[in-house]
């Protein structure tokens, strides 16, 4: 392997392994807010969070990748003059689009919260977001400058920090103020806070870089001068912004959902069902807890496509039509038996997961929180499927494609939530987002299909693992209720996480046999994964493989 070659490899793991990380931070923080806060803080939280990620992704997406692209174009003819003025010129475009996001978010915060949310209670929370629109596109610039010279630990490093801090500056402000007794208002303004002092820490770490960048590469002054006057600011401006700006709204999908939601499901609950303001904020609340689980499960898919785009893009390249076949099929092999059996333990131990996990203020809550996450569980036997055949599209070259099913899973999702709320509650929410994430599922692997000519496996792919998974919920089942009449947990939540974690194990152990015995997986699927043959020659001494199966792989 080359020095570039080897270079662009370990950034890509070191960038992935932190995008992975600061993604697990971010999903797992909800469950200690939500137990310190309550349901209604996290509900006015939810409304506010949707409004500042649409102007950041406006603002910055799409700006890391132009610019890394632009330098990267420079760095390759030798301009180092060239690549530091794009981070230049970027850094400045940026600051501009982030003072006009700031802006529309700090004094636009009065009409989105009274006109659009109907909820007085996010006005402070979104002003304290939009504090953070001042330094976040700023270090998106400069992210992408080192990127360019494919030097990824500076983003990894500051993506990490920033969310570290986010996560406990929410945590530790949150648990302050509810000392304090403050209102939910102040509360969730508060929660706010982590975004801005994450994004600090964020931009801190990126400063350091941009020093030690200036120290080890200097350029001299009549170079930069020479840069400065090929490429002017407003013809360079222009091209940056053309080329991020598809992207950038390309991007704005999953935010416009979540986005969606924050302004219809509360008021949708209050019309159709004629609950109060307070009612509602918390029955979104409710709604929120089931959000780390969902975005967990589909995080294996994440990962997933990761390793997708690159490779099916490589085998593409050489038109190893052979290759990207095998690739798509481990791809959705992967994922139906990572993914299905996630869903079902959680849909199964829905009841217990809300006791051990959330802080309940009644029975009835139990209930209601239990419900929506079961329904939300069954979204992700879609939504896994849907991320990893976007991954396969993307490999494939086709990024447009993915980007439009999303946008009519969009308008199912707005649709849906218009028919089913008015009359299940909250739970129809979580319909709604099974049936959208459905839609983008099947649109996704039936262009998936027509690209590639794959065709779909129904054997081993669907009977195959739906009987494995089928089996594994069975005993969960017979095992909650008999383990429910031992322990008789109720409220308990150490009985409850007991009994959670014994049928976890119990379910997981029982699927992995079954899925070997089934011949499901084999000893072809066990060797990509790490240690995988050691693992395939255990198995084999214990005859969960056979032996000629082992041998005809090994050799």
């Amino acid at each position: 392997m080359s020095g570039k070659s080897g270079l662009l490899v370990k950034g890509t793991i070191i960038l992935s392994l932190a995008t992975l990380f600061t993604k697990f931070l971010g999903l797992v923080f909800w469950i200690p807010f939500q137990n310190i806060a309550g349901d209604q803080a996290m509900g006015v939280y939810r409304q506010s969070f949707p409004f500042y990620s649409i102007l950041l992704m406006l603002a910055t997406a799409g700006v890391p990748i132009t610019v890394s692209k632009f330098v990267s174009e420079r760095l390759s003819v030798g301009d180092y003059a060239g690549a530091r003025r794009i981070q230049r010129v970027s850094t400045v475009i940026l600051s501009l689009t982030g003072m006009i996001g700031f802006c529309l978010l700090y004094f636009g915060s009065g009409f989105i919260s009274r006109a659009m949310l109907n909820s007085a209670h996010t006005e402070a929370s979104l002003k304290v977001l939009s504090f953070a629109l001042l330094v976040v596109p700023m270090m998106a610039a400069n992210r992408g400058y080192f990127q360019g010279h494919q030097e990824m630990l500076p983003t990894a490093l500051s993506q990490v920090v920033e969310q570290f801090l986010r996560v406990t500056t929410m945590v530790a402000v949150t648990y302050w103020m509810v000392k304090w007794e403050v209102s939910t208002e102040t509360l969730a303004a508060g929660a706010t806070l982590g975004a801005v002092t994450g994004a600090v820490a964020g931009m801190i770490v990126m400063g350091i870089y941009i020093i030690s960048d200036r120290r080890s590469r200097p350029i001299p002054s009549t170079a930069m001068r020479a840069a400065a006057h090929r490429d002017r600011f407003f013809p360079i401006s222009a091209q940056i912004l053309k080329f991020a700006l598809p992207i950038s709204i390309g991007s704005l999908v999953l935010p416009l959902i979540q986005l969606l939601d924050s302004v219809t499901v509360p008021q949708l609950l209050q019309w159709g069902l004629d609950l109060s303001l307070l009612e509602s904020e918390k029955r979104f609340g409710i709604y929120g807890r089931g959000e780390p689980f969902v975005n967990l499960i589909a995080t294996v898919s994440s990962a997933l496509t990761l390793a997708l785009v690159p490779a099916i893009a490589a085998h593409v390249k050489r038109k190893e039509t052979k290759s990207v076949e095998r690739n798509v099929s481990r791809a959705w092999m992967f994922t139906v038996v990572s993914g299905w059996p996630c869903a079902a333990g959680l849909a199964v131990l829905a009841k217990p997961i809300t006791i051990m996990m959330y802080h309940n203020q009644s029975p009835t809550v139990v209930e209601i929180s239990a419900h929506v996450i079961a329904i939300l569980a069954c979204s992700t036997i879609f939504s896994t499927m849907a991320v990893t055949n976007s991954g396969i599209l993307q490999g494939l070259g086709h990024n447009k494609l993915p980007v439009f099913h999303l946008g009519v899973g969009a308008v199912v999702k707005v649709i849906s939530n218009f028919l089913f709320i008015p009359i299940l509650g909250i739970a129809g929410s979580a319909l709604s987002m099974v049936l959208a994430y459905g839609s983008v599922c099947y649109l996704n692997l039936r262009s998936v299909i027509r690209k590639t000519g794959v065709k779909l496996p129904y054997r081993d792919l669907v009977i195959k693992p739906a009987f494995c998974v089928a089996i594994m919920t069975t005993l969960l089942v017979l095992g909650q209720y008999g383990m429910g009449r031992l322990l008789d947990p109720g409220m308990d939540r150490l009985l409850n996480a007991a009994l959670v974690l014994v049928l976890i194990i119990l379910g997981a152990c029982t699927y992995a046999v079954t899925l070997l015995l089934t011949r499901t997986v084999g000893a072809e699927e066990l060797r990509l994964l790490p240690m995988g043959d050691r693992i395939s020659q255990w198995l084999t001494r214990i005859r969960l493989i056979p032996d000629d199966e082992k041998k005809s792989i090994a050799s």
